[in-house]
């Protein structure tokens, strides 16, 4: 007779730790889609809690740097219990404090440390707020908290709360040449992590190793075939190679699979671009990227249209320079005529 009620609450503690599909939205990079129910729910609602946690998320995520603040500090008004609301107040100050003055800097540091140590004191197990923590003692100079024994230890906490999560924060923490093998360790301890093998591919890409990329970033759409990332670094890896059909194969399935995230052009194109090849192509999937609203914490359309501008001057340039080259030697030509 006693195991229906504990029963009961297992199902209610289970509900109350579960993702809302917001969450699970932005978790899989889908802020729009995430930004379309949490503004409903405000709306209705601007007391909820959970919603002013989530859009000050969305905002931050969009470059906004002006709301995020109040909404994050609202929810913890709302609910101070949370720890999450702390963590989400934690990252925007983290967020303004890049944009602001020293001593600004100093007071925006001193209420993220206030608010993330509140934070793991709710919930120890909340990895995120582990890995703020962990970027504050790495990138905050001493004089503010910065403290690299103490990223050390932070670190072994997240790999007693898991192992895959623990390898990728010593992989932040190492020397070059040890973050390669952290990262594949991160793979190995949990090989349907989407998120170690995308950090694995990216970092496998971005030191030209771009059989290996490949390889992880085909596993990662395997695991989770509607997440845009690898289809971002399978983008690059071929657009590097001059792989066209491959390329053309790999942006279609981006298209159909997450139809409303460009990122996969846009990668393709800073690829191009680093080759040196395809201008008109890199130019076009640029184009294609800066018509319609990037996703959240994506490259913005102004990002876009600056690599075009860019490219445009150069090209200007270059067809200068040859102008040039071409009437120094029909001045040559003649002067030789002459002789």
């Amino acid at each position: 007779m006693r195991i229906r009620p504990l029963i009961a609450t297992a199902l209610l503690a289970s509900a109350l730790c579960a993702q809302s599909q917001p969450e699970a939205l932005i978790e899989a990079g889908h802020w729009k889609r995430a930004r379309v129910i949490v503004e409903a729910r405000i709306r209705n609602n601007p007391n909820d809690a959970l919603a002013n946690f989530l859009l000050s998320q969305i905002r931050n995520a969009f470059g906004d740097h002006d709301t995020p603040l109040g909404l994050a500090e609202k929810a913890v008004a709302l609910d101070g219990s949370v720890a999450k609301y702390h963590r989400q107040l934690a990252e925007v100050m983290g967020v303004k404090a890049q944009h602001s003055g020293l001593f600004q800097q100093l007071v925006l540091v001193r209420r993220f440390k206030k608010e993330i140590d509140t934070a793991i004191a709710l919930d120890p197990r909340d990895l995120q707020a582990q890995r703020d923590l962990l970027e504050f003692y790495v990138l905050a100079p001493g004089i503010a908290g910065g403290d690299k024994a103490k990223a050390t230890q932070v670190a072994a906490r997240i790999a007693a709360i898991d192992a895959s999560a623990g390898f990728s924060a010593q992989a932040r923490l190492a020397a070059s040449d040890r973050v390669r093998p952290l990262l594949e360790k991160a793979v190995e301890a949990s090989p349907q992590n989407y998120r170690a093998r995308v950090a694995l591919a990216k970092f496998l890409q971005a030191h030209a190793d771009l059989q290996a990329a490949e390889q992880q970033g085909r596993e990662a759409v395997k695991i989770d075939a509607g997440r845009v990332d690898a289809y971002s670094i399978l983008a690059q890896v071929y657009a590097t190679r001059g792989q066209w059909e491959d390329l053309d194969r790999i942006l279609d399935a981006a298209c159909k699979e997450v139809p409303d995230d460009l990122q996969p052009f846009y990668y393709a194109a800073t690829a191009l671009q680093a080759a040196k090849r395809a201008p008109d192509r890199a130019g076009r999937y640029l184009r294609q990227y800066a018509a319609s609203e990037p996703e959240g914490n994506a490259p913005t359309a102004d990002e876009a249209r600056k690599r075009l501008a860019r490219d445009w001057e150069h090209a200007r340039r270059g067809d200068k320079i040859l102008l040039q080259e071409r009437e120094v030697k029909g001045r040559a030509a003649r002067v030789g005529e002459r002789i």
